[in-house]
């Protein structure tokens, strides 16, 4: 699967000050859709900003991990990071979350046509090696 661009874009605040917006935009079902990202914490918009200094678009990693609460049960959580490797090989990253519900269930849309788009292309390229 080909890996998710987060992007940001300026916006003019109340106050008349430039604030940025971060995002990743896709198409689903003909639409086209935008996945809204915030820091994890009011702290993170500077890192965030050093990420984007490195380049205007950053790599949004997904993973999961594991925490195990004092009971002894796992529960498993997403996890998103904004990512970007500079000129000399230095990986900076800032975790992020996307802002409201509805942007979860737009990105589980999103990765799920993506996932679709590229088992079918994988199914293609099956079937062309096939007649060869």
């Amino acid at each position: 699967m080909k890996n998710l661009t987060l992007i940001r874009e300026s916006f003019d605040g109340k106050d008349g000050k430039k604030y940025w917006a971060y995002m990743v935009r896709g198409n689903v079902r003909g639409r086209e859709v935008k996945v809204d990202f915030v820091p994890k914490d009011i702290g993170g918009y500077e890192p965030l900003d050093i990420v984007f200094d490195v380049q205007d678009k950053a790599e949004l990693i997904i993973g999961q991990e594991q925490i195990t609460d004092s009971y002894g049960n796992k529960n498993t959580y997403t996890t998103y990071k904004a990512q970007n490797v500079d000129e000399f090989g230095i990986v900076y990253d800032c975790g992020i979350k996307p802002q409201r519900d509805s942007d979860k269930s737009l990105l589980a849309m999103l990765l799920n046509v993506l996932n679709a788009q590229a088992k079918a292309e994988e199914e293609k390229k099956a079937r062309e090696n096939k007649k060869q």
